[in-house]
């Protein structure tokens, strides 16, 4: 199951890939980088270009970041329980 957000975070990168990012005020460390995947050109004609990552945070909660390359944003798309 999971829980959809899409809110805007704070990303810091390590060797180009998520360490940690701030959502709602709180840390967390990325401890496995688990996908990686690239979402570019026409999409439903907004011209999305994502970089998404599924990441594995310290405690083991799984969440989907993406960074919209267009406007350089870091958003947390989603939260797999």
């Amino acid at each position: 199951m999971t829980k959809r957000f899409d809110e805007e975070v704070r990303v810091e990168r390590d060797a180009g890939m998520p360490s940690v990012f701030e959502w709602r005020g709180r840390r967390y460390d990325v401890v496995d980088v688990i996908g990686r995947w690239r979402i570019e050109g026409r999409w439903w004609a907004d011209g999305r270009d994502r970089e998404y990552w599924r990441v594995e945070a310290r405690g083991g909660a799984v969440w989907d970041l993406y960074h919209d390359r267009q406007r350089d944003r870091w958003h947390m798309e989603r939260l797999w329980d």
